[in-house]
């Protein structure tokens, strides 16, 4: 078949099978032997039996089934190019069953792709239970990342990055017989937080799903402790579980220059070499991995092992925000709630800000983050006051002065001079 129907099967699933599949498959747990049960219901296989590691199910009317499925099949891929015809104003006489298969995967609905995502939860067959967060690529990213306040050089690396891997897959297309760039995705993003790295990371998955690089563009964001077990070789099975996860997507590891510790021994040391392993296998193109970190440190990771840094060629530095920034951001988020400031809160709400930046740690200064948390306390401040004082439809989306509440912010040690 021209396109292949693993990617479509969750879309056109045949309701009475799968209800018969799970009958079944109740009936066979309940009568087997070999299965033991704990306390919360989990099914364990017998350890000393491995034979019965593995079961199939099988159905009565298997061959009546493969022939429906055979059916199904063919009306999916039907259907398929059908959409895809609709949205491809090109030449497909030549186009290989890759082609198809990357157009296939660009014509599924959000709904049907919301199906293949991964949870954020999972775990291994270890004594470790990994939890990582995933976040969904933006539907919108080319918006986004034009609505970025600051980060001009950024966008402007970030879109090159983006053409140049869709220039390679159209001259593919194209040319055939020609010799294609070898791009990497792999990048290091430099900041401290608050700078918007997660949310460009987002962004980043959207943009190489929308150009067709990637097939969901999913971010799987991880850190040490994801990777770190208790028993030896835990970093091992760890690492494939989480590249597994990130498949089709970006795998984003913060402050990824704890994995690099000081003492030969550090099992971090071990992530990163299978890291490199994998990253050095030609077949494994199909993902972006983004290692984030403040600039000093990370740099220092990568001056330390040079074979990681000539996997990880695109740098992408996030600088801190500056004041008048900020203040964008702030009236950007106000806006997707509907509120706006009264004269006398906006006056306020710059007095507090320009406080918390003049006094701040650099080091632990939260950029963006401060604000979201800043913003938070008022909105909280805002709805106690908005129903003692049963106001009108109208004020609950204006934020006063009595709504601006300072947070607690790091601020920096400055010498006293004298006594």
């Amino acid at each position: 078949m021209d396109i292949k129907n693993e990617v479509l099967f969750t879309s056109k699933q045949n309701d009475e099978e799968y209800d018969e599949f799970e009958k079944r498959l109740e009936e066979f747990i309940k009568d087997a032997d070999n299965f033991n049960l704990d306390d919360n219901g989990t099914s364990y296989g017998n350890d000393n039996d491995d034979e019965n590691d593995d079961f199939d199910f099988n159905f009565d009317d298997e061959e009546s089934s493969n022939s429906q499925e055979s059916d199904d099949e063919d009306d999916t891929e039907k259907e398929m190019k059908k959409r895809i015809r609709a949205n491809i104003h090109e030449d497909t006489s030549d186009w290989t069953d890759e082609d198809w298969e990357e157009a296939a995967w660009e014509a599924m609905t959000d709904e049907e792709l919301d199906q293949l995502y991964p949870t954020n939860e999972f775990e291994q067959n270890t004594s470790l239970s990994m939890k990582v967060e995933i976040l969904k690529p933006s539907k919108n990213p080319q918006e986004e990342l034009n609505k970025l306040v600051g980060c001009e050089e950024l966008k402007q690396r970030m879109e090159e990055l983006v053409a140049l891997t869709q220039f390679n897959k159209k001259m593919r297309r194209a040319y055939p017989d020609k010799k294609r760039h070898q791009i990497s995705l792999h990048s290091i993003f430099y900041g401290r937080p608050g700078t918007g790295k997660t949310t460009v990371c987002r962004i980043f998955g959207g943009l190489l799903k929308k150009a067709g690089i990637l097939k969901l563009g999913h971010v799987v964001v991880c850190d040490r402790g994801t990777f770190i077990g208790t028993l030896w070789g835990d970093e091992e099975r760890s690492v494939t579980s989480v590249l597994e996860k990130a498949k089709d997507g970006v795998l984003m590891i913060d402050e990824a220059y704890t994995l690099y510790g000081e003492n030969e021994k550090d099992p971090g040391r071990n992530v990163l070499q299978q890291m490199m392993t994998t990253l050095a296998d030609e077949s494994k193109r199909n993902m972006a991995v983004v290692l984030c970190g403040y600039k000093e440190p990370m740099q220092k990771m990568l001056d330390s092992n040079p074979g990681l840094e000539s996997r990880f060629p695109n740098r992408f530095e996030f600088k801190d925000f500056t004041l008048n920034q900020l203040l964008e951001i702030t009236q950007l988020r106000v806006k997707e709630y509907g509120y706006s400031f009264s004269k006398a809160g906006w006056a306020r709400y710059k007095e507090v800000l320009i406080m918390a930046y003049k006094t701040r740690d650099e080091e632990k200064w939260g950029n963006a983050r401060f604000v979201a948390n800043q913003l938070e306390r008022i909105y909280l401040q805002h709805a106690v006051r908005c129903m003692k004082q049963n106001v009108s439809k109208r004020s609950m989306l204006i934020l006063t002065e009595e709504d601006i509440v300072p947070i607690p912010v790091a601020r920096s040690e400055r010498r006293r001079v004298g006594f």
